[in-house]
């Protein structure tokens, strides 16, 4: 198919995924993972990558460094440092398929086109600043505009919310549907909802971060904790069973909790992708009668709305969702917050 009509159709179905998989494939693109210590989180990092050979090169002596950040306005290096955070906990490689897989992340999410574009331009930067070539190439420019189209179209965050009642009933039947798949599926999406998890902290989860007697799950690192200091989130007990069940089925006793499963039934000893958590989720959800654009993002959504229809505080859901700040469940629960304002309790007894 040509490239024209491939981005047409993922514009018209309002989908930016297999444009994706699309390009990926079609340019072959292949890279390093990111670094794992966030060296390249400083926009002078030593390490430079040329082709396949790698060099070493001395970081810039402490002046120099400083120079080269005040060569921008503070606000637009805070800004770029952030975006660059961002890419960095997603585990994405650094090469043009792995910014362009990011901005699929970040529309899945129901990110603004603006915070995409902050993105590449802080990618092209720090690369500028190394001294090496631009990861941001077709891939990464071709999905950016469709975003940039899309996002225009839909308004910002409008992914449907999967709430508390249709996650449960999501769960459920899963597990009705029998099988292994069946009781992992009804335990990711139960964890998710408890947890408010996103689709990267499904995949980091270990056994280990599950503490079925306490009834609490570890979540060691994410996007807001950079550090690794971890928050404990609790996992009601309809929760835990489905944990439990799903435990107890793979014979699991270390390592990744959430796992691929073969056709003959048989668990696999690897960690599950969050591509293939996001499809469980998006499945699980429709299975259950969820309308509109669902993600995976989709169940820390519908959390946050829940929350707020039975009302809990922007601060409340802002810790529960592990959020920097209230702005963002606010956005996602606004329809609900609006429901209990002044007008609905004051003019008309909400």
């Amino acid at each position: 198919m040509p490239e024209n009509d491939i981005l047409n159709l993922a514009i018209h179905l309002k989908r930016l995924r297999p444009l994706i998989d699309e390009v990926i494939e079609r340019y072959h693109l292949k890279g390093a993972a990111a670094d794992p210590s966030g060296r390249l989180l400083a926009m002078t990092a030593p390490e430079a990558k040329r082709g396949s050979a790698r060099r070493e090169e001395p970081a810039p002596p402490h002046p120099a460094a400083e120079l080269a950040k005040a060569s921008m306005a503070k606000n637009t290096r805070r800004a770029y440092e952030q975006a660059l955070s961002g890419f960095e906990v997603s585990g994405r490689p650094e090469t043009d398929a792995g910014v362009a897989a990011y901005l699929g992340d970040l529309y899945e999410e129901g990110r603004s086109a603006a915070m995409a574009a902050m993105a590449i331009a802080a990618l092209r930067f720090r690369a500028r600043l190394q001294g090496r070539p631009t990861p941001v190439g077709p891939a990464a420019e071709r999905v950016l505009a469709g975003f940039r189209r899309l996002t225009t179209e839909r308004g910002y965050g409008n992914v449907a919310g999967v709430s508390w009642e249709e996650a449960d009933r999501a769960a459920a039947l899963a597990e009705r549907a029998g099988g292994s798949a069946g009781l992992r599926d009804a335990a990711i999406v139960a964890v998710a909802s408890d947890a408010l998890l996103r689709v990267s902290e499904l995949e980091a989860l270990d056994v280990h971060d599950v503490n079925l007697a306490d009834q609490t799950v570890l979540i060691r690192r994410s996007k807001t904790d950079q550090e690794g200091a971890g928050v404990v989130q609790y996992l009601g007990g309809p929760t835990v069973a489905r944990v439990r069940a799903w435990i107890e089925a793979a014979a699991l006793a270390e390592g990744s909790l959430f796992r691929p499963i073969l056709k003959s039934g048989r668990v696999r000893n690897r960690r599950l992708t969050q591509r293939s958590i996001r499809r469980i989720i998006i499945r699980r959800a429709r299975d259950a009668g969820v309308k509109g654009r669902i993600s995976g993002h989709s169940l820390r959504v519908g959390s946050a709305q829940s929350l707020a229809s039975a009302g809990a505080s922007l601060v409340d859901m802002q810790l529960a969702g592990r959020w920097r700040s209230p702005c963002m469940p606010g956005r996602y629960a606004r329809g609900q917050l609006a429901k209990r304002g002044a007008v609905a309790r004051l003019r008309y007894g909400a």
